[in-house]
């Protein structure tokens, strides 16, 4: 019986000697979307910074928002993390609520800092948030807000036309 387990040893292993080990998939750069990072690290940590100084305190710490933000009945900050409804408005749109405030029903529920943050501040803001969603939301939020590309048909058209 031990001579037995000797040879069935001895052709396992000559087995794994005459196997061929397949080449390495070739060295390839990485693509420049791998490599670049989607927020500019100084524009985030600034971002950061002032939302602790000056969102934190309605839209919570981690920007979670209040837990009655749904309710019409109260006013309560909404997340701005990517669970609540920020990812469905436009960049342009979220910084022109941070410059101009928002009101509902006339009422002002969150105060303007146009003249208290520069364009700048406000973008970084609107960076770091960002950079709390969920990668699929991030995902959808960019499809969603994406250029459309025209038809190269219309484009040549277009000159034309000048």
């Amino acid at each position: 019986m031990q001579r037995a387990g000797y040879w069935i040893v001895i052709g396992l292993w000559l087995a794994a000697c005459g196997k061929e080990e397949s080449a390495p998939p070739p060295l390839t750069a990485p693509s420049t979307a791998e490599t670049e990072p989607l927020f500019p690290v100084e524009n985030m940590m600034r971002g950061a910074q002032l939302y602790q100084e000056q969102c934190a305190q309605c839209h919570g710490p981690e920007a979670q928002g209040h837990p009655d933000w749904e309710n019409p009945a109260i006013v309560a900050a909404p997340p701005l993390n990517g669970t609540g409804n920020a990812w469905k408005k436009k960049k342009s749109e979220l910084i022109a609520i941070i410059r101009n405030g928002a009101s509902r029903n006339g009422m002002p529920v969150m105060p303007a800092w146009k003249g208290r943050l520069t364009e700048q501040d406000m973008e970084d803001i609107v960076i770091w948030f960002q950079a709390l969603w969920p990668p699929e939301v991030y995902d959808d939020w960019r499809e969603a807000n994406a250029a459309p590309v025209a038809p190269q048909g219309l484009s040549a058209l277009a000159g034309l036309a000048r």
